[in-house]
């Protein structure tokens, strides 16, 4: 249970807890009529100091609050946690990769098939096999088809994948992928396979040992 002044919450007339206090919406309740707001108490406190006194959280929760003060639209917080190198390292990290489309949905699908095949192999690791562009994105089409045994080697795309749309992955997706999965403390080795000189398109070879 939390007490303080309704000027506190309102004090970011545009973030959530301003909006919610502004007595324009209608506001969840407990039992006792006390204003509820689902959220981690532990977390929560220092929104609260900081909304009353600017004061910055100690900077071993500089993550957690980072993403508190995102979900409450709470931009000053956000613009001074951002400042922490922790938080800072996060930023660059998700905007290298996110740059790149449908990103965690491919990192989510290597990992998943990793998986399944760790399962049926001895040394429990799995290999995933990825379909790589060697040329430059603008210069795509300039380049010859690739040969048939490239594509049927690769788990991603599938055979109906047209390579043609711009969902092939060059080498820097797959070595943001390679950062991104041994940050998160997989075992992680990935080479590159071409069938002959003049292809265009390679395979990455991503191996993960659970």
């Amino acid at each position: 249970m939390f007490t303080t002044a309704l000027s506190t919450l309102r004090r970011f007339p545009d973030s959530l807890l301003g909006s919610m206090f502004s007595g324009r919406h209608q506001i969840l309740r407990d039992k006792e009529q006390h204003p509820f707001i689902d959220t981690d108490p532990t977390l929560f406190r220092y929104i609260l100091e900081y909304l009353r006194t600017e004061a910055i959280p100690p900077e071993d929760l500089a993550l957690d609050m980072y993403k508190m003060a995102s979900y409450f639209s709470i931009e000053p917080l956000r613009e001074r946690l951002l400042l922490v190198p922790c938080v800072a390292k996060m930023m660059v990290k998700e905007l290298n990769c996110n740059r790149f489309g449908h990103y965690s949905e491919t990192k989510q699908r290597v990992i998943k098939l990793a998986i399944g095949r760790a399962a049926l192999d001895p040394s429990y690791s799995g290999v995933v096999n990825v379909l790589v562009s060697l040329c430059q994105r603008n210069s795509v089409e300039s380049c010859s088809t690739e040969h048939k045994c490239i594509r049927e080697s690769a788990s991603i795309p599938k055979e109906d994948k047209d390579i043609s749309d711009g969902s092939t992955y060059d080498e820097q997706f797959v070595r943001c992928l390679e950062r991104d999965l041994k940050e998160i403390g997989f075992t992680t080795k990935i080479y590159f396979s071409v069938c002959i000189v003049g292809c265009p398109y390679a395979v990455a070879k991503i191996t993960i040992q659970f």
